[in-house]
């Protein structure tokens, strides 16, 4: 577990872009949503426009932290999904983002996150000593975030972890938000500017 740790944990200033970022998102959010009437249909589209601010926070954050060595770049998987990825270039990490309801909830599989689980493969314990992992050092580690923000601005959960290459288990898991404030402190996001 010590090797997994050294090899998928975030350093605090890190944590705090994502823990922050998911925060800003749903505070932005709920203050849009707040005094308008209720759309019958809104099962349709909420989780996505609420995913929609938690994405534009985490890119703008993680982009005025440039000091931190992360870039945060836009994807789209199919025709209408775009979504935020976050790279950790010297460590060869790349992060994702997903609402669950449960921490320990596996993310749906997902296309675009099978490019990304390639990496895990070294650290699963589930391959056997023959297979081939050895062309697997240079690609990147994965890691998902999971979160809800389904009750309010305020998650109920910020996790992190990384799956098997088929997306069916966690070989790491950790709740992000155990030894860090759990307020989103003044002057950590003060001055932030956010695109529209």
């Amino acid at each position: 577990m010590n090797q997994l740790r050294d090899e998928f944990d975030l350093s605090d200033e890190v944590k705090r872009i994502i823990i922050n970022g998911i925060k800003l998102g749903l505070s932005r959010f709920y203050s849009e949503k707040e005094g308008k009437p209720e759309i019958q249909t809104a099962r349709n589209f909420i989780s996505r426009k609420r995913a929609s601010y938690v994405f534009d926070s985490i890119y703008h954050l993680a982009n005025q932290h440039l000091e931190q060595n992360i870039i945060a770049e836009i994807r789209s998987a199919g025709l209408s999904y775009e979504y935020v990825l976050l790279v950790i270039e010297d460590r060869n990490i790349m992060i994702t983002f997903s609402q669950e309801k449960h921490h320990d909830d596996l993310p749906e599989y997902s296309e675009y996150r099978s490019e990304y689980t390639e990496g895990n493969g070294r650290f699963d314990p589930q391959l056997t000593l023959f297979e081939e992992i050895e062309t697997n050092h240079k690609k990147y580690k994965h890691l998902i975030v999971t979160y809800n923000g389904s009750s309010g601005p305020d998650p109920e959960f910020v996790w992190i972890g990384a799956t098997n290459k088929g997306q069916t288990a966690w070989i790491y898991h950790q709740d992000l938000m155990v030894g860090i404030q759990k307020n989103c402190p003044a002057t950590f996001v003060s001055g932030i500017k956010l695109g529209n």
